[in-house]
């Protein structure tokens, strides 16, 4: 079978000859850029540069998939009216300025949404990409997802205090009704561009930011909502611990979760996979991807992998300063687990 084969079958829980290696988060790493040639910031507006820095993460770094859409998770926040810092080689774009903090006048999705932003350019990024990989490597699209989105928005903190605060709270679905329109359309142009799966990034959702009980009362419809208005299989990544909130997030009706190194991978995988559902993580990228020694990596991976993952991927967006070599001992780790 060829990768993408492999990948699917495994993503649809069927047996494959060894687990799929890649990263379902961004990976704009600095070494990485350099040796193509295509480095931030012109990877990130430009669809050249874009689609290089994607095929290197296959040709230099060793995943078997590639990524489409860019190296950060701003684009539905900016064209919904949030202002972005500028991005650098080792820094991407971020939220600058919040625009509804003060007031939800005028929040909309807008008809030419698509049209708006860094979409036209990923539009190409995707169709490049395709006449690249074709049939032999899964592309995937990513974004933040429409609860991230919405914080972004509002300001994280604030929109918090909106779930405390019964006199709020019905702030709360004016907001997400128009960043889960948006979403909707963002993810079903991507698999009308030829996107294998899609993965919604939802940092802002994890529970260093609100208690199991929150999550199940807003995010969880949101997300199950979402997943069945969108054209293909969805991964969805939240940071941190998530081991509280694993079983919720697979009754979403999503195909895989990707989780960090702060959570239980063997009793993620064990859950999820009752459920029907993937995992994907989860070498440790704050720390051992980023300050370790490549021994350290190589031993993470193999135990994420003895630990039940289903995709060996890095638990969360690769930093743009990790050494090359760290990153590389994914698939050799992978690859001497399987021999």
């Amino acid at each position: 079978m060829n990768l993408k084969e492999r990948f699917m079958r495994r993503l649809e829980g069927k047996e494959v000859d060894m687990t799929p290696v890649g990263s379902t988060t961004t990976y704009g790493i600095m070494e990485l850029m350099k040796a193509c040639g295509a480095e931030r910031p012109l990877a990130d507006t430009d669809p050249v540069a874009m689609t290089e820095l994607a095929l290197a993460g296959h040709n230099i770094a060793g995943f078997e998939w590639v990524k489409a859409m860019g190296w950060d998770i701003t684009p539905m926040s900016e064209v919904l009216g949030c202002v972005l810092g500028e991005p650098k080689i080792d820094l991407q774009y971020y939220i600058k300025e919040h625009p509804f903090a003060e007031s939800l006048d005028g929040l909309e999705c807008p008809s030419d949404l698509l049209e708006r932003g860094r979409f036209p350019a990923y539009k190409e990024n995707f169709r490049l990409l395709k006449e690249k990989v074709g049939d032999e490597m899964v592309v995937f699209g990513e974004s933040e997802g429409p609860w991230t989105c919405a914080c972004n928005l509002v300001g994280t903190e604030q929109f918090m205090k909106w779930t405390l605060k019964k006199k709020q709270q019905e702030n709360i679905p004016k907001v997400l009704d128009v960043t889960k329109e948006a979403m909707i359309q963002i993810i079903n142009f991507a698999f009308d561009c030829g996107a294998d799966y899609y993965c919604i990034a939802e940092p802002s959702s994890g529970p260093a930011l609100m208690s199991p009980k929150t999550w199940a009362k807003f995010v969880q419809p949101l997300l199950t909502e979402l997943v069945s208005k969108v054209k293909g299989p969805l991964v969805l990544h939240i940071c941190a611990n998530t081991d509280m909130i694993i079983p919720m997030m697979c009754e979403t009706g999503v195909a895989g979760i990707s989780i960090e190194e702060k959570a239980d991978m063997k009793k993620a995988a064990e859950v999820a996979h009752e459920k029907g559902v993937r995992v994907f993580g989860n070498v440790a990228t704050a720390t051992t991807l980023f300050m370790g020694t490549p021994e350290a990596c190589y031993q993470e991976a193999i135990a994420s992998l003895e630990n039940g993952t289903d995709f060996l991927t890095p638990g969360c967006g690769v930093a743009p300063n990790s050494p090359l070599e760290n990153v590389q001992q994914i698939k050799k780790a992978r690859d001497d687990f399987f021999k």
